[in-house]
């Protein structure tokens, strides 16, 4: 160890200088190594060991963050698979609810069209007030009127009729300043889904879904030609005439409901007249209209509305029970999806079991955003027995729950229609098979 005072070189472990007696600092570490160096040392090992620490922590962060990300991204797929399967859930609800919409809408342009010797049914064509019709339901007369859905009755004028065709133009003040349906100009398709809305045997504001089921039937009945008219399965009647059939996606009118074929052997099925071939001529009325002389010398009252190709002999009342049920399974879609009671009330027997438990049922089922499609609607066979008419029917529906639960349903029903006091035909119970 070397002194610091003099230089003098003495042994390791002396306290003095053996030179000059000068005594050696505490400080100094026995084994020659300063303390200050130890301190570096220690310190150094201490940084070293914080970065070390630091990075291993920075490092292990970041593969937490990544595993977060990592559990982030399927949480987001989950949460997006969920959203796409709710927004799948309710484009279904909202499909059958825009259908209830359709069909509400068009009922607001679709009347009775009444004359001194019975009714028909008619509808809004062309702003400026124009309603349109079959000749044969105005046929011989020019001052008629026109109902709503709501009961008001309108003056309407016959402004055009044709001598060969089975199509006439109304004119209707009252409504010149509403918008009318919507109309398709091009061929209809086979299997096309449509809705015939009319007055059938007097029963306002009907509305009964059914396809397109052929094209290009060709047929005289009294004076009128019926050229390339669509064959249909939607239920239509006596009353249903110059009501419109309209594309059940899109709203447009396709066609003139017009002719009912009816047999002992074979379900009913209707005929209506392409709108697209007819246009022309109800343009030309609009624009030129007919004088009343003109329309009078146009005669020769169409007494006939259906079309037979054999004798009927079958009892019509129990056709007509068959048709008044399949027209009842309408507006009850209606009274569910929309919660409203009021739709089938009138159809029911005051007091009966039918009345009471389907008040309560849409009573249970108002406002939980369930959705009811209907699909077939078929009767299978009808019965008369002690004064009352049982209609065997097959039904099938889609069930979409208000949580987006779907069920398929097919029922065999059998209801006991009734008729009151007044002629009109109303369900007294329901039965499931």
């Amino acid at each position: 160890m070397v002194c610091q005072k003099c230089g003098h070189k003495n042994e390791n472990g002396a306290k003095f200088c053996s030179a000059c007696g000068e005594k050696f600092n505490e400080q100094v570490v026995q084994t020659g190594v300063p303390i200050w160096m130890w301190i570096v040392l220690i310190v150094s090992c201490i940084t070293i060991g914080g970065v070390g620490y630091g990075f291993w922590d920075y490092y292990n962060e970041e593969k937490n963050v990544h595993n977060y990300k990592e559990v982030s991204s399927d949480a987001r797929h989950i949460e997006q698979a969920a959203v796409v399967e709710k927004e799948e859930r309710q484009e279904q609800y909202t499909e059958g609810v825009d259908r209830v919409t359709l069909i509400k809408e068009v009922q607001q342009k679709v009347f009775t069209v009444l004359t001194s010797y019975g009714q028909g049914s008619g509808f809004l064509y062309k702003k400026g007030g124009y309603v349109i019709t079959n000749a044969h339901v105005v046929d011989g007369e020019v001052d008629v009127a026109v109902r709503n859905t709501q009961g008001q009755e309108f003056a309407a004028t016959v402004i055009g009729i044709s001598e060969h065709y089975d199509i006439a133009l109304l004119y209707v003040p009252d409504y010149q300043n509403e918008e009318p349906l919507g109309i398709e100009t091009e061929v209809s398709p086979i299997g096309l889904e449509v809705i015939a809305f009319g007055s059938p045997q007097g029963f306002e504001n009907s509305a009964s879904i059914g396809y397109i089921t052929g094209h290009n039937r060709d047929m005289e009945v009294d004076r009128f030609i019926y050229k390339q008219i669509y064959q249909i399965d939607a239920q239509i009647d006596q009353g249903s005439s110059g009501g419109p059939l309209v594309d059940a996606e899109t709203g447009k009118v396709v066609g003139i409901n017009s002719l009912l074929y009816t047999s002992e052997t074979s379900t009913n099925f209707g005929f209506s007249i392409p709108f697209y071939s007819m246009i022309e001529q109800f343009d030309k009325w609009s624009e030129q209209p007919m004088s009343r002389e003109d329309i009078l010398a146009v005669t020769g009252v169409h007494e006939q509305y259906s079309y037979y190709e054999e004798p009927v002999d079958v009892d019509i009342d129990m056709v007509l029970a068959g048709q008044f049920v399949q027209s009842f399974r309408m507006y009850y879609e209606l009274a569910l999806n929309e919660s409203n009671f009021n739709w089938v009330a009138d159809m029911l027997a005051a007091g009966s079991s039918a009345y009471e438990e389907l008040e309560d049922y849409v009573a249970d089922v108002s406002y939980e955003r369930h959705e009811f499609y209907f699909i077939m609607n078929d009767v299978l066979d009808v019965a008369y027995e002690n004064g009352n008419y049982y209609v065997d029917m097959n039904e099938t529906f889609d069930f979409y729950s208000g949580t987006g639960d779907y069920q398929y349903y097919d029922r065999h029903k059998t209801y006991t229609v009734i008729i009151d006091e007044y002629g009109a035909f109303k369900i007294a119970d329901i039965h499931i098979h």
